[in-house]
């Protein structure tokens, strides 16, 4: 919780606010060019940098973190028919993350603004329980083993029983969270911010002699301001966890025994879920959690853009090393920071900001520029709502949305179709499309316009579109034939759309795992 008026609490801000300063204030200037130098951009192994931050024992993450509280609740006058189905008006108008649906319900945070967490029934629409939460800011869930996990922005994960909403545990773990967790293999992931505490000169002796050994000479320029720590999801046991440089972009992503992690700041790791061992650490400018091909090559889309480019670019990269390939490069206005700064999205996220406590920006733990000056955003709610160009794998192709159209390509980079999305982009901000779903050869898109719209995978033409008019930024759900989005304005929107085969696509990222590849094509 925040928003505390006494003495003592003013006290305990301004001490936090100075520990943290040590390790934000070599960051990049938030007026620097865009150029290679907005982000860690090079393209080198920051592994042995990472590694020596994690084996100093002077500088471990915490380890005892208080609990969250959940009471029961309602809520009234929701429920409102349409002539697709239905929507339910939360009692805050504010941005609404990615519902989860599961065994015939709908799974709802009560939006960024609020305090609350729902469950409804699928269909109809029927309150199945509501839950008031001690922090605001609930995020898209993960649901696995009857038991449904999300982050609140201030500041706690909570795991609930999935037919109850009874807290089964919980963690204050930092202020804020910006990711959504993830599980797998009965574990849960996210990260939260800490500082690094003690003098630079230990740090960096430190760091000198553990980067010696392992063939580097120069002492790290790496300070780590977050935490992965992962969780056994049935206890709540703490069972590792590990200094990364910055927050997480959007959610990690389980593969088989790995988690992979790409930072606001562009770095993406390869670690041991079972562990916490860091296997690799590359610093790549990448823009969006990654995804994988059926030869299981590393997908993910990254800032392209050199010090003499005028304007930003982002392309998408298949592979990795000798066998990368680009497939795809666009300019991306939605990742320039000059852009986002006089857009709508900068001044409603602002607001949101102001409204859960954040009236003087995101605050300086957050390390916002690592996410400003490679994503172009820098307050908490745009950083937490932010899900890039992140693509989508199937038979071959690939799908992505960047920005303002819809693009498939194909193994070699040609481009099989794509679709313009209407919207203003420089004014409003951000996307005007989300990430792509796949169910059963379909290829949905919400758009920020309002519509969602229903392509066939093959020729990209639109085999339906509903207008539900309300302003969407979140990856929608599929489930038995219907479609379930949430809007920037309190609501979700459930769309039947009589057709059975749109399904499979359960929570953001498919599943509990993250990993983009839907349940319909098992």
């Amino acid at each position: 919780m925040r928003r505390a008026t006494s003495s003592l609490a003013l006290l305990a801000v301004s001490i936090t606010l100075f520990a943290t300063w040590a390790f934000v204030y070599n960051q990049p200037s938030a007026n620097s060019a865009a150029s290679t130098t907005d982000s860690v951009s090079d393209g080198r192994d920051i592994l042995p940098d990472i590694l020596s931050l994690n084996n100093n024992r002077s500088f471990s993450p915490p380890k005892t973190f208080r609990q969250g509280h959940v009471t029961t609740t309602t809520i009234k006058n929701y429920l409102q028919q349409t002539d697709y189905g239905y929507y339910i008006k939360l009692p805050v108008q504010t941005l609404v993350p990615t519902p989860a649906v599961v065994n015939g319900k709908v799974y709802l945070s009560g939006g960024f603004g609020s305090k609350q967490y729902y469950a409804f029934d699928a269909v109809t629409g029927q309150l199945a329980w509501g839950i008031n939460l001690d922090d605001d800011g609930p995020s898209s869930p993960a649901i696995q083993d009857s038991i449904i996990v999300f982050n609140t922005e201030s500041c706690t994960i909570f795991a609930c029983d999935l037919v109850t909403g009874k807290q089964l545990w919980s963690y204050w773990l930092g202020d804020p969270l910006m990711s959504m967790p993830t599980i797998a293999n009965g574990i849960v992931f996210t990260a939260y911010p800490a500082p690094y505490r003690g003098n630079e000169k230990a740090i960096t002796k430190s760091n000198a002699n553990t980067n010696t050994n392992a063939g580097a000479t120069n002492a790290s320029s790496i300070t780590p301001t977050h935490v992965l720590i992962a969780i056994e999801l049935k206890t709540g046991k703490i069972l590792w966890q590990k200094w990364i440089d910055s927050d997480i972009m959007t959610a990690p992503v389980a593969k088989d025994d790995l988690l992979y992690v790409t930072t606001f700041s562009g770095a993406l790791y390869k670690i041991k879920q079972s562990t916490g061992e860091i296997l690799e650490a590359k610093a790549i400018r990448a823009t969006s959690a990654p995804v994988f091909s059926n030869l299981n090559e590393v997908i993910v889309s990254q800032r392209d853009d050199k010090d003499k480019d005028t304007v930003l670019s982002e392309v998408v990269v298949v592979g990795s090393g000798t066998k990368k390939k680009t497939v795809y490069k666009k300019q991306a206005d939605y990742l320039d920071k000059k852009v986002q700064e006089r857009s709508k999205l900068k001044s409603s996220a602002g607001n949101m900001d102001a409204g859960n406590g954040f009236a003087g920006g995101a605050p300086a733990n957050a390390n916002w520029k690592a996410g400003y000056l490679n994503i172009g955003q820098s307050n908490v709610s745009s950083l937490q709502s932010f899900q890039g160009s992140r693509g989508l794998y199937d038979k071959g192709k690939l799908y992505n949305t960047m920005g303002d159209e819809i693009v498939c390509t194909d193994s070699t980079g040609k481009v099989t179709w794509r679709h313009k999305l209407s919207g203003d982009l420089k004014n409003e901000g951000g996307f005007m499309g989300t990430p792509p779903i796949y169910a059963n050869g379909h290829i949905i898109v919400a758009t920020f316009t309002g519509d969602v719209l229903i392509f066939d995978e093959k020729e990209g033409k639109i085999i339906r579109q509903f207008h539900i008019k309300d302003p969407i930024r979140y990856q929608p759900v599929a489930d038995n034939g219907w479609i379930y989005v949430t809007t920037v304005n309190g609501r979700m929107h459930a769309i039947n759309t009589g057709n059975p085969r749109i399904t499979g696509w359960n929570m953001w990222g498919a599943n509990a795992a993250r990993t983009n590849v839907s349940a319909s094509l098992h």
